[in-house]
């Protein structure tokens, strides 16, 4: 079975010149792609179908494959198709002169191409803004849209782009009745020689500019060459209108037999295409040439069957005045409303996205307390088994007066560990439920550092810990909470002690940090890995390093810290290494 991707890659080369052989190839790789359950061919395929009938001037069977092919999941999810799409829809109803679903479909296209970055699809956006602002005979406008298109091709350095907006700001020009200017951009245009289409276009300016100033040789090879792209690629507008030109120069010679074919040869391009306003305007151009011939029966009988497009016509006529009077006001109606369900979207995206965050930290958070209640558990345990086996022994008479002394103190400091692990868990939920009241004064930092270092250094000296303190605030007093204050350092003082080595030291200083207050605890120990820095202040947080001498740890110490800091208006701040310590610094905003 063929490859899907290249089935579709041979369609995309017919597309334009041989549209009725490339929908054989996209309806054969739909096909394909619904069997083997391809969505983004399947989709891709839709979406080819639907540019073939647009070539084939199939405007309903085009809307509609654009229509599944918008709807379908692969579409949801690459916002470069989806512009792609809204750019089909607004091209088939402006060929149908339904000019303000042209341009709602149009911003819509603008605004997922911006938001994906489709830089190429917006070059032809703003294309289709300046050939819609053309229709409706709004040169200037048409002329602002056409130079944001050149903009965006200059930017990507696009030789096919460059050539088609050229063109373009030239027709503009040739539109404000400018044909100096016109003549320059369309003549530069066609030098590029690369995009068959913007050719086509620029010949049928400068073949009219031609005619005009009466260059009857050059206007016909314009017109001729015309034609032949346009044939070639399936441009039935602008083949219809090189045939008019055609017409136009045969019946400046009189030679109105010749500019009949060549009206009648334009005439059946434009009934296929459905383009009913050149289509009238080249019929009249018949009716004259038969009137000039003298057959008036054909004349007469051309008037009668254009009764219905004269009215048509006229309609039309008033449509596009109706249109130009509205179409600012629409314009701004338009975007406002694609402003307000961009928006919609984006609220959407965002309250999506903070679910599936708070999910994810529910999640995180469920597990982190499961694993936290694991080590409760076996941190109560593990002492209340050490009791009662010294409470047994205890009541064992062989024992003498020493072993039960040490049996009690064994006691005693299992206890001391169950409290301690027991007061930690108090003071995390008083402090998740705010239950905490701060009582600020004024006080000295380094007092409360060396009462710290006094009652905990028979910690440090078990371990062979050396408390090396510095102060270099010169008496200056700090506005905080004494108690809560005592606990953070407390608990930075300890974690010091649980994770240094043995014979190592522990810096404590009171000083200034970038001009406030602030007070220093410093270790020599393991420090603190890159993921662990990332976590370190999280509840529960399960950490690289361990205490060195099988010391007790909840994980909640640190998380403490930072809860307290921010009661009493502190900062906490850690510089760490891997394998070089850890410093805590903390900043105080208020100071006498």
């Amino acid at each position: 079975m063929q490859n899907i991707d290249s089935l579709i890659n041979s369609g995309i080369e017919l597309r334009q010149t041989d549209p009725k052989s490339a929908l054989k190839i996209f309806e054969k790789s739909y096909r394909f792609s619904i069997t083997q359950n391809d969505e983004k061919n399947k989709t891709g395929s839709l979406f080819n179908i639907a540019i073939a009938y647009l070539n084939l001037a199939d405007y309903p069977c085009s809307l509609k494959y654009f229509n599944e092919s918008l709807n379908s999941q692969y579409a949801a999810s690459t916002p470069e198709l989806k512009a792609e799409i809204y750019r089909g829809f607004a091209t088939n109803y402006l060929r149908t002169y339904n000019y303000r679903d042209a341009l709602k479909y149009l911003y819509k296209s603008e605004e997922e191409s911006l938001e994906a970055g489709h830089y190429e699809n917006l070059h032809m956006v703003y294309g289709s803004f300046g050939s819609l602002y053309n229709k409706l005979k709004l040169s200037r406008k048409a002329l602002e849209y056409t130079l944001k298109s050149l903009s965006v091709a200059e930017k990507l350095n696009d030789g096919f782009m460059k050539q088609y907006s050229i063109m373009s700001v030239g027709a503009c020009y040739y539109q404000l009745g400018e044909f100096e200017k016109a003549y320059k951009y369309l003549n530069y245009s066609i030098g590029m020689n690369c995009n068959e289409f913007a050719e086509a276009n620029a010949l049928h300016f400068l073949s009219i500019i031609k005619f005009n100033h009466n260059e009857i040789d050059g206007a016909i090879q314009y017109a001729k060459r015309q034609i032949e792209i346009s044939r070639k690629f399936n441009f039935f507008e602008y083949e219809a209108l090189g045939y008019r030109l055609l017409g136009d120069i045969m019946f400046s010679k009189n030679r109105y037999k010749d500019a009949v074919d060549n009206y009648e040869k334009g005439v059946s391009l434009l009934e296929k295409i459905g383009e009913k306003l050149i289509y009238f305007s080249v019929c009249k151009k018949i009716i004259n040439s038969y009137e000039r011939m003298g057959e008036t029966t054909k004349s007469n009988a051309l008037y009668k069957k254009l009764y219905d497009e004269h009215i048509m016509h006229l309609e039309k006529e008033a449509h596009l005045k109706i249109e130009q009077i509205d179409i600012e006001y629409e314009t701004e109606r338009i975007k406002k409303e694609i402003d307000a369900e961009k928006q919609n979207n984006i609220s959407l995206k965002r309250a999506l996205s903070e679910v599936n965050e708070l999910n994810s930290k529910l999640e995180s958070m469920h597990l982190e307390k499961n694993d936290f209640m694991t080590v409760v558990v076996h941190d109560l345990k593990n002492p209340l088994q050490n009791i009662y086996s010294s409470i047994r022994l205890l009541n064992n008479d062989s024992f003498d007066t020493i072993s039960k002394r040490e049996l009690t103190e064994n006691i005693s400091l299992q206890a001391d560990r169950m409290h301690n692990l027991i007061n930690r868990l108090l003071d995390y939920k008083a402090i998740e439920e705010g239950n905490i009241k701060v009582q600020n004064s004024n006080f000295r930092p380094e007092e409360l550092c060396r009462d710290i270092a006094g009652n905990m250094a028979h910690m440090a000296e078990k371990k062979g810990l050396k408390f090396n303190y510095e102060n270099d605030l010169n008496g200056s007093t700090i506005e905080s909470d004494y108690s809560i204050l005592y606990q953070i350092i407390e608990n930075l003082v300890s974690n010091a002690i649980k994770f240094s080595p043995l014979n190592k030291n522990i810096y404590i200083k009171t000083t200034e940090h970038n001009g406030l207050p602030a007070i220093i605890i410093q270790d020599e120990g393991p420090g603190f890995t890159k993921g662990d820095m990332k976590k370190v202040f999280s509840n529960f947080a399960k950490l690289s390093a361990q205490p060195t001498a099988n010391e007790h740890s909840t994980g909640l110490g640190l998380s403490i810290v930072k809860k307290l800091c921010d009661f009493i208006n502190a900062e906490v701040l850690l510089e760490s290494e891997e394998g070089n310590g850890a410093k805590f610094i903390l900043k105080f905003n208020n100071s006498n």
